[in-house]
């Protein structure tokens, strides 16, 4: 792969990923309730998701689903509904009269706990696996080996979604000692919450 080829491939990846979206909402999710160094589960689920839908697009699901729409549906009402579980079991929780108390709120996150939440949001989306069949031959020369050149692809994606996870999860967690004596924590709770709901109800709404 021709070096100016990657670099313009790095800078479209760039742009996706400091573009705010649902595993950003739930990195700072995680940031600010789990700690930075947990996060880092959220992050390695992210990219896994990621890695797994670049197989499949490259493997051709990501034609089937373009052409199956049946097959898209169920992808993207399973999606929809995953969202929907994540945004009101935000909005479900409860601020005490003093504040929330972060330490209590660690105690409930476990790496596999974050792992899976992570995996689930980021492998659920069909888009995602539309998108990387759409971007993936934009930057590969038919001409060359393509194994070679996926990988290139893969690992620089990889790097890029892992990098932002922790980024939004490090910013979030800063503002952790800030708010977790007051119910500030709580409402950005509800308000990840309305954001997953909200882009449960896009995702089911938009057409194909």
């Amino acid at each position: 792969m021709l070096f100016d080829t990657w670099l313009l491939y790095f800078f479209a990846v760039l742009l996706i990923a400091v573009s705010p979206g649902t595993m950003a909402v739930l990195s700072m999710s995680h940031g600010i309730h789990f700690g930075k160094t947990r996060s880092l589960a959220t992050a390695l689920g992210s990219v896994t998701s990621a890695l797994i839908l670049m197989a499949a697009s490259a493997a051709g699901l990501g034609a089937l689903l373009s052409a199956t729409e049946y097959g898209f549906t169920i992808l993207k009402y399973c999606g929809a509904a995953y969202l929907l579980f994540l945004g009101i079991k935000l909005l479900l929780t409860k601020a005490s009269s003093q504040g929330l108390d972060l330490q209590h709120i660690k105690s409930k996150g476990t790496p596999a706990q974050m792992f899976k939440q992570a995996f689930l949001v980021g492998i659920s989306n069909p888009k995602d696996l539309l998108f990387f069949g759409a971007l993936f031959p934009q930057f590969i020369d038919i001409s060359a080996p393509q194994a070679p050149q996926l990988a290139i692809l893969a690992i620089t994606w990889a790097v890029v979604d892992f990098s932002f996870v922790m980024i939004y999860a490090s910013m979030a967690n800063v503002l952790a000692p800030t708010l977790k004596t007051s119910n500030k924590l709580h409402w950005f709770d509800r308000t990840s919450g309305g954001v997953f709901i909200g882009l449960a109800a896009i995702l089911v709404t938009r057409e194909n």
